[in-house]
């Protein structure tokens, strides 16, 4: 687990300053693992901020190489001891979505937010009877999160878990075809561990969509 810290150098690489850009950022933190274009994400990072320049949380399978003038970067082995029933205060940026079929029985993804509201519009006439956004991110979120616990060998109660911080990214990428636009929430609260190998495999691998991207790394700690 690595925590890399853009440094205040950074603002002078004309590459850094255009990180306005979420595409740049992903770019950026690919760089430190990435050597050729073929290569296959082999990482999971979050990004936070205090107000100034980015830090990043890392995990990966091999320890991030990076220009000394951009970065200052802290590495330590990440080989978390779990066991059945303990219970971890955690934090996690996921990508909630659900998959449904159209009438030509094509496959599509939808935000679970979005979805709800779209679901919740055309069943009621009248905006007055539904519930506020911060609502639908809470239940839908929550709900999401507990079939993908399921899976994942923890449980959460929903009492105990929080979901906010609802946002939009799109990724205007150069030259390409396509822009890339998601939502996110972030979770924090209180699990469980079930299954602790089954868990351990998702504090490695992520959970949800768009891990390339800053999505499904699931920080925990023990509880005090």
């Amino acid at each position: 687990m690595s925590r890399a810290k853009l440094l205040p150098t950074a603002v002078s690489d004309k590459s850094v300053i255009t990180m306005g850009s979420s595409y740049n950022i992903h770019r950026l933190v690919w760089s430190l693992f990435s050597k050729g274009s073929d290569e296959k994400r082999s990482f999971l990072y979050r990004q936070e901020s205090d107000g100034t320049l980015p830090t990043f949380y890392i995990v990966s399978e091999s320890e991030p190489e990076a220009e000394s003038k951009l970065w200052d970067i802290n590495v330590k082995s990440y080989e978390p001891v779990l066991r059945s029933g303990q219970e971890l205060s955690f934090s996690l940026r996921a990508n909630p979505i659900i998959s449904k079929r159209d009438e030509n029985g094509k496959q599509h993804r939808h935000d679970v937010v979005m979805d709800e509201k779209f679901s919740m519009k055309k069943e009621s006439s009248g905006k007055d009877n539904c519930p506020s956004v911060s609502e639908i991110v809470q239940r839908k979120g929550i709900e999401w999160l507990q079939k993908k616990a399921d899976k994942s060998g923890f449980s959460i109660e929903e009492e105990q878990v929080r979901a906010d911080g609802y946002r939009n990214h799109k990724f205007y990428k150069p030259n390409g075809k396509h822009n890339i636009s998601f939502n996110t929430i972030d979770f924090t609260g209180v699990l469980t561990v079930k299954h602790p190998a089954l868990f351990k495999q998702a504090l490695f691998n992520g959970i949800g969509p768009a891990k390339g991207f800053g999505c499904g790394l699931l920080l925990v700690r023990p509880m005090r």
